[in-house]
């Protein structure tokens, strides 16, 4: 795969995301203008980061699970693509993205740790880049396509490695950072501006949207595999 037909597909990818994008951006940045600047409202933040508190990670687990597993299930099952073995695919969605989401919530709590909890610019820029430039192409995204290329090969390992190619690695891969980069920037700008107890439920939102993105991606890749 030439790196030109990389930055095409990119550049491809990156525009059928952007209006979605732009979307779920606004509609983050409106929670977080609508939590410091409107307190009236502060009360259901604080009750949602009360029961983030009391749960700790299970209330990731169960967070991301709904709105990074559940809700892709549903979607797929309504369009008719889950026919065979769907309770195997929502118990692969929701054990997956439970994972996920605790996971994610580490993250938080070391860069809480590394950088600290405040929201002035000095703080948010290295989170930012930690999460962005070395957890999203280094962990998640090999865990996500991974994890998926085994769900679309019957969760056969034996089917799975033949599909473990250069262009998986080096073109698909980057594909989806690149991806992930068009909603994830500005979205964890946003959720590290918020405190520690919000930013799980803010990326849970977020996860909605993206996972959904991940499905019309991973989808793609089989259809074009298939017709190699």
């Amino acid at each position: 795969m030439s790196f030109r037909t990389f930055l095409h597909e990119a550049k491809q990818a990156a525009r059928a995301n952007l209006v979605p994008g732009l979307i779920l951006q606004a509609i983050a940045a409106s929670l977080l203008a609508a939590y410091y600047f409107q307190p009236s409202l502060r009360p259901g933040f604080e009750w949602v980061a009360g029961i983030k508190q009391e749960w700790g990670y299970a209330y990731s687990a169960l967070a991301t699970a709904i709105s990074g597993g559940l809700v892709p299930f549903i979607y797929l099952w309504a369009r008719g693509s889950v026919r065979e073995g769907a309770g195997r695919t929502l118990v692969f969605y929701l054990a997956f993205w439970a994972i996920m989401g605790m996971e994610v919530d580490l993250l938080y709590r070391l860069q809480g740790l590394l950088f600290g909890q405040g929201s002035d610019v000095g703080t948010l820029i290295p989170k930012v880049m930690a999460d962005q430039f070395l957890f999203t192409p280094f962990c998640s995204t090999p865990q996500i396509t991974l994890a998926y290329l085994w769900k679309s090969n019957g969760y056969s390992f034996a089917k799975m490695r033949p599909k473990l190619t250069s262009s998986l690695f080096f073109h698909d891969m980057p594909c989806m950072v690149v991806s992930a980069w068009l909603v994830w920037i500005p979205a964890v700008s946003i959720i590290y501006a918020l405190p520690a107890s919000l930013q799980i439920p803010m990326f849970s939102l977020v996860l909605c949207f993206w996972s959904l993105l991940v499905e019309v991606i991973n989808a793609r890749r089989e259809r074009r595999s298939a017709a190699a």
